[in-house]
């Protein structure tokens, strides 16, 4: 058992004492900035850990101000692989101490101690620091002490980040300028000469951290402080494949790449290394993925974000991001471009932040915002494509036009934004950039509100979503689009929320009239897979989504639908490598994680699986952060922290999703299978009698499932069969 510190070996004779609702009952050990005790929340009844500060650690009021920094920085971090921040108090006697959770489980450096570890493992564990870190990079926190002692890995392996008590917020100073703090063997060179430090900090501790994971030994060593100092900043480390044999070469590269001593030549970003270390746990060729990525990381890099309304009533959300995602999907069609998913960007509506911030938080290049005034039929649209480095305006336009000139306008900001970079557009345009009839311009915004509705996810708006293609169809008959975004929502329905089966059947119609109309539309060729997979045509589906991803292989929901069917087939391995796909074309994906986890449950592969757990939170979140009443995503979300040992998040995650929808039948059956998890079975069967007797699943689902396995035994759950 052990608290976020390292755990001496021998505990002194320690009394029991009260500090306000806190029982102290063992001291564990200390650090280079407090001592932490094992305690009982009383008020709560769950064990604690209590970090005291050293008395004279650090002299005068600095020590009290870093301390309660470490506090702020690392409780604004919600994450799973970074230890939470309950609460900061002081005693009677003026002593400040930090409560955070009480971890089972050992110390980094402890593992490390037995041995060099395998290969698999490390990486593993690296991912989970990174991802961690990569939470903490996007909220400009940078933890400056990155080290063994600070990763906790417990009973469970999950990772844990310790100690955010060196943090420092990137945008200010908590100590004096010059003071060096940190452990000299894994401090980046640029932190030992005391200079200003970013994210590439971090991301040289981690790449000796994994170093150090498999050659049992850091890359830098010394007897005395002075001789690993002058190792770090002017001698190269040994290679890792000379100290072991069973490396493959691209770990020296992901390695030398985060242990550059020049910052320009090391990972920009955290998220550069996660995808660097995600090649190698992929089942694919390492070094064409290698080729793939490094050329990945040399593009130049753009994110759209949603059009501002400008229009008096403020009614036109719609038509901004419709015009916002008509750009994107042009630009994507670049392919010396990098553009970051509509999901990524357009959370950060109505952010009000400098778009260099953004782009930081986007990890892109450039940013395009705009907006959008109407009056009647005329539209000004204004668009500036500003460099996120230094915040300068590289192109500008301003338009006033009629609506039915929309797409011109679109295609030909897309042509200034490609002309600005010194990009290629592709010449293969979605659609002609010809001037709409009223009619068609009509049925054009009808199309745009479905849309709108329909990236909400939730039953009730995919069923608004469902009027507006319809509106659009009678205005337009021969609309591709609309009869693709009305298969996909009655699929959604089916699929998401256990609609009934006259969903299919729709589905499965308006797909049919899709492609009929337009053969090469690449939305319609996905909404066709879906239909057909919900029908159990699954090999039908597949050639359907195969065509789809040849049309457009950025399409998220061809490789999502796919990796579906394939699960659905048994393939298992070929699933899993589709929701890759979609997780790298969608980061904010929670539902492709989800998938993912599950794949590599299956498969066995337990520390891929926790990863692709980690992910699906992180992505959860960053959803819920644009659409905070999405219950897919609390439900999801709360079913991880389940399997992550965390019942209090989620609990709260679940109760979120039953608060938004409490008469959604499909949230309730989720519900009660995040509770059959906790071991919660009152609260499981009471969602289930919910969720049943308003006939969201069939019995024989019920009978079936899994996650319901824990509740079999209870006379309860048997009787509920009887009546359903």
């Amino acid at each position: 058992m052990l608290s976020p510190v390292v755990v001496v070996s021998e505990i002194a004779a320690f009394t029991p004492r009260r500090v306000s609702h806190y029982l102290i009952e063992e001291k564990l050990g200390a650090g280079g900035m407090g001592t932490v005790f094992r305690a009982l929340d009383e008020k709560l009844g769950r064990r604690v850990a209590l970090k005291f500060l050293l008395p004279g650690a650090i002299p005068g009021p600095e020590a009290r101000e870093r301390f309660i920094a470490e506090a702020r920085a690392a409780s604004s971090l919600d994450h799973p692989n970074i230890c939470t921040i309950f609460d900061i108090d002081s005693t009677e006697d003026g002593e400040t101490f930090i409560v955070m959770p009480f971890y089972d489980g050992e110390t980094l450096d402890q593992i490390i101690a037995r041995g060099p570890m395998p290969l698999d493992r490390a990486i593993g564990i690296t991912m989970e620091i990174a991802r961690g870190l990569a939470a903490a990079h996007e909220e400009l926190i940078i933890h400056r002490d990155i080290k063994p002692q600070n990763v906790c890995v417990t009973r469970r392996e999950a990772i844990k980040i310790l100690d955010f008590g060196l943090a420092k917020l990137a945008t200010g100073r908590v100590t004096r300028p010059g003071l060096i703090i940190g452990t000299p063997a894994y401090m980046s060179p640029e932190h030992l000469r005391g200079e200003q430090l970013d994210p590439r900090a971090d991301i040289w501790a981690v790449g000796v951290v994994l170093y150090e994971m498999l050659a049992g030994h850091t890359p830098f060593q010394g007897e005395r402080i002075e001789t690993i100092i002058h190792s770090v900043l002017n001698e190269p480390h040994a290679p890792l494949s000379a100290v072991r044999s069973d490396i493959p070469a691209f770990v020296d590269t992901i390695i030398d790449r985060a242990l550059a001593k020049e910052q320009r030549l090391r990972y920009e970003r955290i998220e550069q290394m996660i995808a660097d270390l995600g090649t190698l746990q992929s089942d694919g060729d390492t070094m064409s993925m290698t080729v793939r990525r490094a050329a990945v990381a040399r593009k130049t890099s753009i994110a759209v974000l949603p059009f501002a309304d400008m229009t008096a009533g403020r009614d036109q959300a719609y038509l901004c991001d419709g015009i916002a995602e008509e750009i994107l999907a042009a630009l994507r069609r670049i392919p010396d471009l990098y553009v970051a998913s509509r999901t990524s960007a357009f959370q950060f509506r109505e952010y009000g932040a400098d778009v260099r911030e953004i782009g930081a938080k986007l990890h892109v290049d450039h940013v395009l915002e705009g907006s959008v005034r109407r009056s009647g039929d005329r539209v000004r649209i204004a668009a500036q494509l500003i460099n996120v480095a230094d915040g300068y305006r590289l192109w500008y336009e301003r338009y006033d036009r009629e609506i039915r000139d929309i797409f011109a306008v679109e295609d030909e900001i897309a042509d200034n934004i490609a002309a600005a970079l010194e990009v290629t557009l592709s010449s293969d345009r979605a659609r002609p950039a010809v001037p709409m009839s009223s009619a068609e311009a009509e049925a054009y915004e009808a199309y745009l509100q479905g849309r709108e509705f329909a990236h909400q996810q939730r039953r009730k708006a995919f069923e608004i979503a469902l009027q507006s293609f319809r509106r659009a169809i009678e205005i337009e008959p021969g609309y591709a689009r609309a009869y693709a975004g009305i298969a996909e929502c009655n699929a959604f329905l089916r699929l998401y929320f256990g609609a009934g089966s006259e969903m299919v059947a729709a589905a499965e119609e308006a797909s049919r009239k899709a492609l009929e109309i337009d053969p090469d539309l690449a939305e319609a060729r996905a909404a066709r897979g879906l239909a057909l997979f919900l029908t159990g045509a699954s090999e039908d589906a597949e050639r359907e989504l195969r065509r789809a991803i040849e049309l457009d292989p950025m399409l998220y929901d061809a490789h999502y639908i796919y990796g579906r069917v394939a699960f659905a087939q048994g393939r298992v391995g070929e699933a899993a490598a589709r929701f890759r796909e979609a997780c790298r074309i969608v980061p904010e994906a929670f539902d492709s994680w989800y998938l993912l986890g599950m794949c590599y449950r299956r498969l066995g592969e337990a520390e891929k699986a926790h990863g692709a757990a980690v992910a699906c939170v992180e992505a959860a979140r960053k959803r819920l952060r644009g659409h905070p009443d999405d219950t897919r995503a609390w439900t999801m979300g709360a079913a991880i922290f389940a399997e992550l040992g965390e019942p209090e998040r989620a609990e709260q995650w679940v109760r979120r999703a039953t608060a938004i929808d409490p008469d959604e039948p499909i949230i309730e059956y989720n519900a009660a299978c995040v509770y059959a998890a906790l071991g919660r079975v009152a609260e499981a069967i009471s969602c289930l009698e919910v969720s049943v007797g308003q006939g969201a699943l069939a019995k024989s689902w019920v009978e079936n499932d899994p996650d319901l396995d824990p509740l079999r035994g209870d006379p309860r759950f048997q009787a509920l069969l009887a009546r359903a």
